[in-house]
C-alpha cells in the first residue's frame, strides 16, 4: 500500500472510530473534547453522518481515487480551522485537539501525494 493510501486509510479508521462514538456512546467523544453530552437524537445523526464518511474514505482508498485524495487536503484543513474557531468562539478549547489532528492528517496526505505523484492511476482500472 502506497503511502498516501496508507494516510486515506489511517483517516478513515480515525473517522469512522469517531462515527461510532457518536453514534454509540456520544458521551465518549463529548467528554473528549470538554462537551456537555446532548441529550437529543442530534449527536447521533452526526455519528451516522460521521461514519459514512469515514466509509466512503475507505472506499475511496481501496479503489485509489486519487483525485478524491486531493480534494481531500483541502477540506480536512478547512475542517480543521473551523474546529479551531469553533473552540475559540465557543470556548470548548479541547477541541483543538481534533482541528489539529484534521490539519495533520490533512498534510500527510499532501506529502504523501507530492512524494509520489505519479505512482497510482487516477482512476482505478478494470485488472485492479
Amino acid at each position: 500500500m502506497s503511502g498516501v493510501r496508507l494516510s486515506i486509510v489511517t483517516w478513515s479508521v480515525y473517522v469512522v472510530a469517531v462515527g461510532l462514538g457518536l453514534l454509540l456512546v456520544p458521551e465518549s467523544v463529548t467528554d473528549l473534547v470538554g462537551m456537555d453530552t446532548p441529550t437529543e437524537v442530534w449527536i447521533r445523526v452526526a455519528g451516522v453522518a460521521t461514519l459514512s464518511v469515514g466509509v466512503f474514505y475507505f472506499a475511496a482508498a481501496v479503489h485509489r481515487a486519487r483525485w478524491l485524495f486531493w480534494y481531500s487536503v483541502p477540506v480536512r484543513i478547512g475542517s480543521g480551522v473551523a474546529l479551531a474557531a469553533l473552540a475559540v468562539t465557543e470556548s470548548v478549547w479541547r477541541l483543538w485537539l481534533l482541528g489539529i489532528i484534521d490539519i495533520l492528517g490533512a498534510g500527510w496526505t499532501f506529502a504523501a501525494l507530492r512524494w509520489k505523484p505519479a505512482a497510482e492511476p487516477l482512476e482505478p482500472s478494470a485488472v485492479d
